[in-house]
């Protein structure tokens, strides 16, 4: 298990990645990993409770709808979070199904509580979640016929949000962009020029590859 602990934005982070133990099971493997990132944050002092963002990597799509709900039962409650989920079956070096990145934050004051927006009607997917004063945006993505269709939409979605937490694209501290491996790098910073206020200083960018036809999902993490 990789494990990286980054102070940013006034908090300390601490960031879990593996791949899950190999198992027949898409949904076994992420609850016997989900355990096992709990015990590596015991050891921190937190837990998954304190769990403010998760990415899931399937290795195709049946092992990634049993993993998606297996998560989505695990960090429940307290532990709930917002997230993202992608098929990227070059990610793995081991006959896993699943791996997760896992984001958790150790809070100023103990006992601090997330508050999170569910999306209306809820779904698996949590809306955004704010914990001290730092706001965190699942992964959003929409399902219409080409890139040019489906940014625009992602990127009003994302600002409704941010504008309901108290927050803007002027605040945003990180946007992580998971571009379809059929799409052009370049297209998809041009288009952003063109449709955000304001330029990113903290972009991430990475390949994906084909989920129901989704061809670019963005997360963000902002001040509020």
């Amino acid at each position: 298990m990789h494990e990286t602990i980054t102070p940013w934005l006034g908090h300390e982070f601490i960031s879990l990645c593996a791949e899950a133990p190999p198992h027949t099971c898409a949904a076994t493997e992420t609850r016997e990993l989900l355990a096992l990132m709990d015990a590596r944050l015991r050891a921190h002092g937190l837990s998954l409770a304190d769990t403010v963002r998760t990415r899931l990597w399937a290795r195709d799509m049946q092992a990634w709808a049993p993993a998606v709900q297996a998560r989505a039962q695990v960090l429940a409650g307290p532990a709930r979070s917002v997230s993202s989920s992608h098929i990227r079956p070059s990610r793995f070096a081991s006959p896993a199904q699943i791996s997760l990145d896992l984001l958790a934050m150790r809070p100023l004051a103990p006992g601090s509580r997330k508050h999170c927006v569910e999306y209306e009607p809820p779904t698996i997917v949590l809306r955004s979640l704010v914990r001290e004063g730092v706001l965190f945006i699942s992964g959003n993505t929409v399902v219409l016929p080409s890139f040019d269709e489906q940014l625009p939409v992602i990127v009003e979605r994302i600002g409704a949000t941010l504008a309901l937490a108290g927050s803007s694209w002027q605040r945003v501290a990180r946007a992580s962009f998971f571009l379809h491996h059929s799409q052009d790098m370049a297209h998809l910073r041009a288009s952003l020029r063109r449709l955000l206020p304001c330029e990113l200083s903290g972009s991430e960018f990475a390949w994906v590859d084909t989920r129901q036809g989704k061809l670019i999902e963005i997360e963000i993490t902002a001040e509020v």
